[in-house]
């Protein structure tokens, strides 16, 4: 395998167990160019907090009647998998801050999706809201896979992966390198992203989510395709985005793209050749990313952004973060309101499960015991 690196990657120190690194989707690089092209007509965008403290972007529906509650929420478009805001060391003063400055736009309920629950943000606020007893009901809850650099280094990986495994990896990999060259090539440190950037929408574009599919792939969309190649753009340039790609004969056959903020990586976008999916392109580039990560001294973790129970990464990274969705009062006055939400949506969720293994049961009736049948 051929590994090509820019001259100029940068490392740093090993990051803490806990992650205090600045959260890369709110970052000019990536928020800017979302607020440019990916705003909704009827969102009122807003930065809330003090900029010398906690900063936090906010989108207001402005189809919602003026005489109802004013909720606004952490605005996180489809490309957006972390909403911890940007502070460093936050206090609970901080978090005191920030809420001051939400009850000052008018705002009386606040919709908190994709926190991550390991961070110092996220212990200061949950003290900030039992402190000043306002209401915040947990909407969902959920694990995300996890790599971490315990040091074992990137061949332990490999052996984790388990006998069987590494024998089917290693005659995909063979049956792949008998149709031509196979490289791992990575981009990373400041670099032009202008050939993966294009390399990566259109082998995106050509599976599933592509114009014959869902439509749901980049480059179906003119406001989501001006979105990724300038966050691309920007983010290249300044150091922030790792790109791993598979290539056959030079051409692409799988592309994965990392963000990087400190020691900490976000895997945010992956695509393969869906013709080679029986040699698995995918996994395989998975493989050699997740090595090549822990044999960087300078990366702590990789959080997949992906749900652990719906994922490859569920069994390649062992480690899990805990994630959770809020609905929190802002001031007192809104306690009621977020608390009856909060019971509504526990008996819509117990009321929509209990159909589930209503239905489930009808389907797949339990079969007659040997003894009953007796």
């Amino acid at each position: 395998m051929k590994i090509l690196k820019p001259e100029d990657v940068r490392t740093g120190p090993p990051a803490p167990a806990q992650s205090n690194e600045p959260n890369p989707f709110f970052q000019p690089w990536i928020l800017d160019n979302a607020r440019r092209h990916l705003l909704a007509p009827h969102e009122r965008f807003m930065l809330a907090g003090d900029e010398r403290r906690i900063i936090l972007p906010l989108a207001v529906d402005r189809r919602i009647p003026g005489w109802l509650p004013t909720i606004a929420h952490i605005w996180g478009h489809k490309h957006c998998f972390d909403s911890t805001p940007l502070a460093q060391n936050p206090s609970r003063d901080d978090v005191k801050s920030l809420f001051d400055s939400l009850a000052g736009e008018g705002i009386d309920i606040l919709r908190w999706r994709r926190l991550p629950m390991d961070t110092a943000f996220a212990a200061a606020l949950l003290e900030f809201l039992k402190g000043q007893g306002l209401a915040h009901e947990e909407t969902k809850s959920y694990e995300r896979s996890l790599l971490i650099a315990d040091g074992s280094g990137p061949d332990s990986f490999f052996d984790r992966l388990g006998k069987r495994r590494r024998k089917d990896l290693r005659r995909r990999r063979q049956r792949l390198s008998e149709l031509g060259e196979v490289e791992f090539v990575t981009y990373q440190g400041r670099h032009d992203a202008m050939q993966w950037c294009h390399d990566f929408i259109e082998l995106e574009a050509s599976g599933w989510k592509g114009p014959s599919g869902t439509r749901t792939a980049i480059g179906c969309s003119e406001s989501e395709r001006a979105f990724f190649e300038a966050m691309a753009r920007d983010g290249a340039a300044s150091g922030n985005i790792i790109v791993h790609s598979l290539t056959l004969d030079g051409k692409p056959v799988a592309i994965t793209v990392n963000f990087r903020s400190g020691t900490w990586v976000w895997a945010y976008k992956v695509a393969y050749r869906e013709d080679l999916a029986s040699l698995s392109p995918g996994v395989q580039l998975e493989v050699e990313g997740s090595r090549a990560f822990l044999s960087d001294p300078g990366i702590a973790c990789v959080d997949s952004c992906v749900a652990s129970g719906r994922s490859l990464m569920n069994d390649l990274w062992p480690g899990r973060r805990a994630m959770a969705e809020f609905l929190i009062a802002v001031r007192p006055s809104a306690n009621p309101m977020v608390r009856t939400s909060g019971l509504l949506w526990r008996r819509y969720l117990a009321l929509k499960n209990a159909a589930r293994d209503t239905i489930r049961s009808r389907r797949f009736p339990p079969r007659a015991s040997a003894a009953a049948s007796a």
